[in-house]
């Protein structure tokens, strides 16, 4: 990928409004995650249910590159199928655009540590996914790249 494209398309990951729609494990309202940014409330509900790390990934678009919706929805039930399997509870959550030109169909799993939710974003495809520890920020992270991206 070209520096260019590269740095437009973390650009974008890092514009993105993380959405965790209402759940029971993140206290039944709608949390809302930024890159780079604290969730004190997210973090409260997660340590209340003895959870220290997070992850918010998809099997959506690997790559960064559209795909049908049909074929999009097949990897994700792929990705519910193998995080069921390991033992995680799943909240949906949906990425989206600032303006709302895209979104992607997502999973907030508390508890998932962050090397599992890199190998999960690199068996699926994905470029980067959203990780995080209650008190620290939440952080984009490249799969297959040990540190966070710095927030500018």
């Amino acid at each position: 990928m070209r520096q260019l494209d590269q740095e437009r398309l973390l650009g974008a990951y890092r514009a993105t409004r993380y959405v965790i729609r209402p759940h029971a494990s993140t206290g039944g309202v709608e949390q809302v995650l930024r890159v780079g940014r604290l969730h004190p409330a997210l973090d409260a509900e997660l340590t209340a249910r003895g959870h220290r790390e997070w992850a918010f990934l998809t099997a959506w678009n690997p790559g960064s590159r559209p795909r049908g919706r049909d074929e999009n929805q097949r990897a994700q039930e792929r990705l519910i199928s193998q995080l069921v399997a390991g033992g995680f509870v799943i909240a949906p959550a949906i990425g989206e655009a600032e303006d709302g030109s895209w979104s992607e169909q997502s999973l907030f799993v508390p508890g998932l540590p962050r090397s599992e939710a890199e190998r999960f974003g690199r068996a699926h495809g994905q470029v980067a996914i959203l990780v995080g520890r209650t008190g620290g920020p939440a952080e984009l992270l490249l799969c297959g790249c040990e540190a966070p991206l710095p927030v500018p």
